[in-house]
């Protein structure tokens, strides 16, 4: 009150001028106040645990209505204690009302180390760097007390004309190791596409993917695989709860990107998450990546109990002796893992959850198939996998070996040298004989994307439609203008993300600012119209027409005639977003030919006598390699954890894996020849089909050109000496004297009928016998013609056929030119005279 009457008489004795400087002020403060604190919603949700209530956000556009956000909200009970590396528990019950207004603690974790700019571009590129600036400061909070979700409704809640609606669940990606759930605002995506949709932490690195056991899991028992462990305890807590925010828990949809695609491929193929969802998307990894899983689980173990010093045998748990050990020891831990994989990461084992990927994916697993599929990727996977110098100056071949040599001794074990090689052939431009730097690195990143992320990815979708489930591709290529990355590389990974949470339509905000055109906000809204759509139906292009909550009809499809197809194995369809959205087939066909047929073909272990130095590189010095590399195995892999080909998967006896089981009354002889004919016809004519069918087709298309070029360039020449040869008789023809036309006629003669010719001399001739016919015969077109000499008479034509003993056939034959050949010295002329007997 004291103030009050103090600040009123101020405003008494103060001037005009200083009254109203003194009412903005105050204005100003009452407006900072409101503005600090959130806006609570007006209902509480009742969900099994409590009741809790979220806040009111405002969206920066008039066209997307407010969203209703509940932060923090607890799915499992903290993994703190005794329950560190233990398997996710249900979470705690509260009384009273929980306000969501604050979102929940991030997992431990070790992010990279950006504080020194210099040091960390020796690492990243610069794009990569700007990200992880805005991107760090969020996961600051970190405790083991992490296992939280976000939960982002429309502002309508059950009133919405939609409800119950759609849920859409975000897996993040970017490590196995660090992020989190919090910095990915779902409130567009909840708004535009009236969905709910679901950010989420779950236990990483050390605490998350350790396998502290060997042997596979069993239920209630710490193994590994806990952070995947934890997404499953999200989605069964949601399929109890989101019901009570207006979800229908029918209609779930898992959204996973980069590391967070290879779980979600996981839980795909996990009887443990059996209608806990209903439809997946799955970007820019799967599980068939060479990063998507640790190779060997059991050394990692063993590294990480030495350096914590717990002594334990092989076969004994080390989780109790890590329980006792502080969080920052555990973080600490230090080794390097091999070059383009992960230091933690699931590990697979067949156990009682899930199977060994591939096997699953082609074979009995009802839950891969049951569910719609949605892929996709971008232009350029591999940014991440080099330094700001490589981006900017690119390299040189040597280099480009190095690192395609780094890769495969770690991605492969067979055949390593074939493997290069081919690898090299294939992404060399060998029409330039000197490359540019800038060249050589392109081409070395889209080796490496089309190697470790688009050709697992394209084999996941082909095993999906193979089988008649519906599946979907797509390729990310659209870039904005603002972008931190070249234009150059076209798309990069993790753009993508940006649009399918429609960031575009708000510049960027809360987490992300940044400067969009009209062009960006366009691209953004025909992502969230595909994705929105599928989650809602299963298919991208349904519905076409939808209601808004304001009672307005709109047609949410911008680009109206498009419609995108289904992938299948034979069309292999696949929608390009840029600008301009349109249908294409084949994705990178030729590339993806090489490494679903080619290299799976050479990565085979041969005979048993085959000794695995065969199959090391031929360099084994440190200067060969970019990076840290696995050392040389000696032992064959187990035969389930081989790449496998297009002969089919192969069990540990010997005969290949049925995919049904035939009746009891079967012999084993004709199980084995029927099964190895089944896979033999599922393997070895769908696969060779999804791998070379663009391969032949490209190939009897260049065969059939080259062809027709040939068929043409004989066809010239023939028609090229046929005009040649006319044009030299017609030439030689007209060279002779007259009466040379009638030569023509003795050209058809045949040799055995030509008249034979005697020599004469000039000067001198020989009488004519009185007994005998002297006829004279041209000689060979190639003599010049000469005078004929008056000794020789002039004989008379030869007769036509025999004539009456003692008569001469008269001859209606015209005389046949004379020549002779050129004039010799001495006046000497030789002549070919055949003289014929007729009886007088």
């Amino acid at each position: 009150m004291r103030s009050t009457r103090c600040f009123s008489k101020t405003l008494t004795t103060a001037t005009p001028r200083e009254t109203a400087v003194l009412l903005l002020i105050a204005f100003a403060l009452l407006a900072r106040v409101t503005e600090a604190g959130p806006r609570y919603s007006s209902r509480i949700v009742e969900t099994k645990t409590g009741a809790i209530r979220g806040i009111i956000l405002e969206l920066n556009s008039k066209r997307l209505e407010p969203v209703e956000v509940f932060r923090g909200v607890p799915y499992a009970a903290p993994p703190v204690g005794d329950l560190r590396y233990r398997p996710p528990v249900p979470p705690l019950v509260w009384t009273g009302t929980r306000l969501a207004d604050t979102f929940g603690a991030v997992c431990p974790q070790r992010y990279p180390d950006i504080s020194n700019r210099s040091a960390a571009l020796l690492s990243m590129p610069r794009g990569r760097y700007q990200h992880l600036k805005r991107l760090i400061p969020l996961l600051a909070n970190q405790s083991e007390d992490c296992l939280f979700l976000n939960i982002y409704v429309p502002g309508s809640g059950n009133r919405g004309l939609e409800a119950p609606y759609a849920v859409m669940v975000y897996i993040h990606g970017e490590s196995y190791e660090w992020n989190s759930g919090n910095p990915y605002d779902g409130s567009v995506l909840a708004s535009y596409g009236h969905v709910i949709v679901i950010t989420l932490n779950f236990r990483l690195g050390v605490l998350g993917f350790l396998r502290t056991r060997p042997g596979p899991d069993r239920e209630g028992v710490a193994g590994a695989n806990l952070g995947l462990r934890d997404i499953l305890a999200a989605l069964q807590w949601l399929r109890h709860n989101i019901a009570a925010f207006g979800g229908d828990p029918s209609r779930v949809t898992v959204l996973g990107h980069d590391t967070g695609a290879a779980l979600v491929n996981l839980l795909l193929i996990s009887s443990a998450a059996k209608g806990l969802f209903h439809r997946v998307v799955m970007l820019s990894g799967s599980v068939l990546s060479p990063w998507a899983v640790v190779q060997q689980p059991d050394t990692l173990r063993r590294t990480v109990a030495e350096q914590m010093g717990c002594h334990t045998a092989d076969d004994e748990d080390s989780a109790p002796c890590l329980r006792t050990k502080p969080l920052s020891a555990l973080l600490d831990v230090q080794f390097e893992p091999p070059r383009f994989l992960p230091r933690f990461g699931p590990s697979i084992l067949s156990d009682a959850d899930t199977s060994e990927p591939t096997l699953a994916m082609e074979h009995d697993n009802e839950a891969f198939i049951t569910c719609e599929l949605m892929l996709g990727t971008t232009t350029t996977e591999s940014y991440l996998d080099f330094n700001a110098a490589d981006i900017q100056y690119g390299f040189e071949e040597d280099q480009r070996n190095r690192v395609l040599r780094t890769y495969i001794r770690n991605a492969y074990v067979y055949h390593l040298n074939e493997i290069f090689s081919t690898v090299r052939n294939e992404y060399t431009d060998w029409d330039k004989p000197i490359q540019h730097p800038i060249n050589i690195r392109d081409s070395t990143m889209e080796a490496l994307s089309d190697g470790h992320t688009v050709s697992p990815l394209v084999r996941v979708g082909y095993l999906h439609a193979r089988r008649g489930a519906k599946t979907y591709f797509f390729h990310f290529g659209y870039q904005t203008k603002e972008s931190d990355y070249p234009q150059r590389l076209g798309s990069v990974r993790g753009e993508d993300v940006t649009y399918i949470l429609g960031l575009p339509l708000v510049g960027g905000q809360p987490f992300f600012p940044q400067n969009y055109s009209r062009q960006d906000v366009g691209v953004a809204e025909a992502v969230l119209n595909f994705f929105t759509n599928f989650a809602k139906t299963g298919d991208p292009n349904e519905p076409r027409v939808q209601k808004t909550d304001y009672g307005t009809v709109k047609e949410k499809m911008r680009y109206r005639g498009l419609n995108w197809e289904a992938y299948e194995i034979g069309s292999q369809l696949y929608l390009s977003i840029a600008l301009k959205p349109k249908m294409k087939s084949h994705y990178r066909g030729h590339k993806m030919a090489v490494w679903l047929n080619l290299i799976p073909q050479l990565h085979q272990p041969g005979d048993e006598d085959v000794s695995m130095r065969h199959h090391h590189f031929h360099e084994r010095g440190e200067h060969y390699y970019s990076g840290v590399v696995r050392p040389e195995s000696y032992t064959r892999l187990p035969p389930l954890l081989h790449t496998v080909t297009t002969t089919g998967p192969r069990n540990p006896s010997g005969p290949p894996l049925g995919r049904e089981c035939l009746p009891n009354s079967t012999s084993e002889e004709d199980l084995m020849r029927r099964s190895d004919e089944d896979d033999n016809e599922d393997e070895a004519g769908l696969l060779q089909r999804l791998a070379t069918s663009h391969y032949y087709s490209y190939t009897a298309a260049l065969g059939v050109t080259i062809g027709v070029g040939c068929l043409l360039l004989v066809l010239n020449m023939l028609i090229f000496a046929g005009i040649y040869y006319q044009r030299d008789r017609d030439r030689r023809r007209h060279s002779a004297p007259s009466g040379s036309s009638s030569s023509a006629s003795s050209e058809g003669i045949p040799m055995s009928h030509h008249p034979q010719q005697s020599q004469a001399t000039s000067g001198t001739s020989s009488p004519a016998p009185t007994a005998h016919v002297i006829k004279v015969h041209e000689p060979p077109p190639s003599y010049t013609t000469v005078a004929k000499s008056p000794s020789i008479p002039e004989p008379p034509p030869p007769p036509r056929q025999s004539a009456p003993q003692g008569c001469v056939a008269p001859s209606s034959t015209p005389v046949p030119p004379v020549r002779s050949t050129s004039a010799t010295s001495g006046g000497t002329v030789k002549k070919r005279v055949q003289i014929q007997e007729i009886s007088v």
